[in-house]
This record gives C-alpha cells, sequence and structure tokens, in this order.
C-alpha cells in the first residue's frame, strides 16, 4: 500500500513539473512574441519623419485651435481652473500642464538665450533661443497621445527629436532680431496649476516669423 501510495506521488510530483515547464515555455514564447512585436513596432516608426510632420504640417494646420498669449492671460486672472481645463494638455495627471500659445508683438530685447516681446502695455513674455528640452512642444498642442506609442521609450525619443528640430529649424530665425522688430509666434508654455505666473514662463517657439511693419515697408519702397 505504501509503494502504491510512493509511486502515485511521484507520478503527481512529474506532472506537476511537466506543467510548470509548460508554463514557463508558453510565458517565454509570448514575452518574446510581445518583445518582437513591441521592436518591429520601434523600427516600423520613422521619428525623424513623425518629429518633421508633426512640427511643419500638424501644429501650422492646427494655429486656429491655440490660445491667443493675450486671451490666456486674461483668462487665467479671471478663472485660472477653467483656463487650464479649457486650454492645457498633458500626457499624465500632476501639476505641470502645458498651453500652446499664439501671439504676436515687438521685440524689446534679445541676448543669447532669449528674447523678450511685449505687446501692448502687457508684460514681457520671453521666447527661449537656447535651452529647448522637456515635453511641453510634444505635449502642449494635445496632438499626440501616449496611446498611440507601444513604449515610453519611442515617445520620449519623439519629444527629443522634436527639440532637436526646434533649436535646429527655428531657433535661427531669431538670430537677426533686434530691439524694435514685430514678430508673430506659436510656442509651447508649461504652467504649474498651483502658481499660474505667465511672467515667470517661458515660451519655446515652434513658429517663429519675423513681420515686416509699414516704417520698413516705406523704406523699401524709397530705396528703390
Amino acid at each position: 500500500m505504501a509503494k502504491k501510495l510512493s509511486n502515485m506521488m511521484k507520478r503527481g510530483l512529474k506532472y506537476v513539473f511537466m506543467a510548470l515547464i509548460g508554463a514557463t515555455l508558453i510565458y517565454h514564447s509570448v514575452y518574446f512574441k510581445s518583445l518582437q512585436r513591441v521592436k518591429a513596432s520601434v523600427k516600423d516608426l520613422n521619428i525623424d519623419s513623425y518629429a518633421k510632420n508633426y512640427l511643419f504640417k500638424l501644429i501650422p494646420n492646427a494655429k486656429s485651435e491655440f490660445v491667443d498669449i493675450t486671451l490666456l492671460r486674461r483668462a487665467l486672472v479671471e478663472n485660472a481652473s477653467q483656463a487650464f481645463a479649457s486650454y492645457s494638455h498633458a500626457v499624465s495627471d500632476g501639476d505641470l500642464r502645458y498651453f500652446m500659445v499664439t501671439g504676436a508683438g515687438v521685440v524689446v530685447q534679445t541676448d543669447s538665450d532669449y528674447i523678450w516681446s511685449r505687446s501692448d502695455t502687457k508684460p514681457a513674455i520671453k521666447l527661449a533661443t537656447k535651452y529647448i528640452y522637456g515635453t511641453a512642444a510634444r505635449d502642449a498642442a494635445g496632438l499626440i497621445a501616449v496611446d498611440s506609442f507601444d513604449n515610453t521609450m519611442v515617445f520620449n525619443e519623439l519629444s527629443e527629436k522634436i527639440n532637436e528640430l526646434v533649436r535646429k529649424e527655428i531657433v535661427p530665425i531669431s538670430e537677426n532680431f533686434k530691439p524694435g522688430d514685430s514678430l508673430r509666434f506659436t510656442g509651447a508654455l508649461g504652467l504649474s496649476t498651483k502658481a499660474p505666473q505667465l511672467t515667470e514662463a517661458t515660451i519655446i517657439p515652434l513658429q517663429l516669423e519675423r513681420l515686416e511693419t509699414n516704417d520698413k515697408k516705406d523704406q523699401d519702397v524709397r530705396d528703390r
């Protein structure tokens, strides 16, 4: 009887062991296939093309959906919570949220890092021309969803690529700006829901244009 029980226990342990091996093989097979799919999707996605399409096509085409900086300034004063709900975006929960803004003004100061522009009598705003980093440029417009990517590594790589394009293609436009010049911009900025102060914010320009004033046009006519 004892021998029979011993044989049954051995067979039972054998089946359990075989089941564990089978489960392990299935797990690794599924994991390996999932990893293959992630690698394939990463390989198929051209980050350079995606970033260029975003910066040079999606952003210009969606400009009418972005909030004017003057309107945002007023909205933050009147009802900051509503302003964040209406105009800001973020891919995760937290105090920091991003706005894509448009605006125009006159250059009042420049240095190697920033351009300060003022519209009417409002406080000057600061446009970054050197320190282009973070996720504001990617997230502020609300046009790119993290769910569209298989992993955060690619999502973060896209942010870096957009910032690189801004440094190479947009920032050089500002090199000839001088005080008194008129400009128009589309840019991304981050604000904390706890302390939404535009005077402390820096705008990352995604579009930057020098405007020709009437005085400049008149001078060009006289020079002809």
